[in-house]
């Protein structure tokens, strides 16, 4: 039997530092430990609420594996920081193409029989573009928590600019309802104390 790489790119990811380019006081990686692994508890939780709140139909357990898997293609491109992926039209189709390229030479590091699971988590032309929008919007609201966290704590300067542009992107999700729901009940939760958390009225509530 042939052996697969795939787990050796995977864990790639690890070594990926996520904001390249900036003066990062805590440093993050692109790996399911860090960054995909926040994206994906959230976005299981946006589509949660779409569910259960508002009437939708998504399936959140798909979003969560998706979202695990949606920066694959950064254990061979490393990850590129917005401001100069999206510079202008040009350069950012060239990053698509070379995105595509890599989600496709991931997959095929798997067994043959695995290769068509795999191809609708990793190579994201052929994720819905519901589902795309909901896991884009969890990683805009990860992102920005780590830019609040270095600019507000870490008073990292590097960051003012990056925490504003993300919030003017946030706002363009909030058509979304359970994402406007997530940043009314749930961001304030990634600044607080472990003392508050203890002593959060939901844990001393009688059953």
């Amino acid at each position: 039997m042939k052996k697969s790489h795939f787990l050796g790119w995977m864990f790639r990811l690890g070594f990926i530092r996520r904001w390249d380019r900036m003066d990062v006081q805590k440093q993050t990686d692109v790996n399911l430990h860090s960054h995909c692994l926040n994206v994906a508890v959230v976005s299981h939780l946006l589509g949660v609420i779409r569910n259960t709140i508002y009437g939708g139909n998504v399936n959140a357990d798909r979003l969560a594996v998706l979202a695990m898997y949606h920066e694959m293609a950064e254990s061979i491109t490393s990850d590129i920081i917005s401001p100069i992926k999206y510079a202008n039209k040009e350069i950012a189709k060239q990053f698509k193409l070379i995105e595509d390229v890599a989600e496709k030479s991931c997959v095929k590091t798997l067994p043959v029989a695995l290769q068509g699971e795999f191809e609708g988590l990793i190579i994201q032309e052929n994720v819905d573009a519901e589902y795309k929008r909901i896991i884009k919007a969890a990683d805009i609201i990860v992102a920005l928590s780590k830019a609040k966290e270095e600019v507000d704590v870490a008073k990292n300067m590097d960051f003012i600019d990056a925490k504003t542009n993300l919030a003017n992107k946030l706002d363009s999700f909030m058509d979304m309802k359970e994402v406007a729901y997530f940043v009314e009940t749930f961001t304030d939760g990634y600044a607080i104390t472990i003392d508050k958390l203890m002593s959060a009225n939901e844990l001393n509530a009688p059953k």
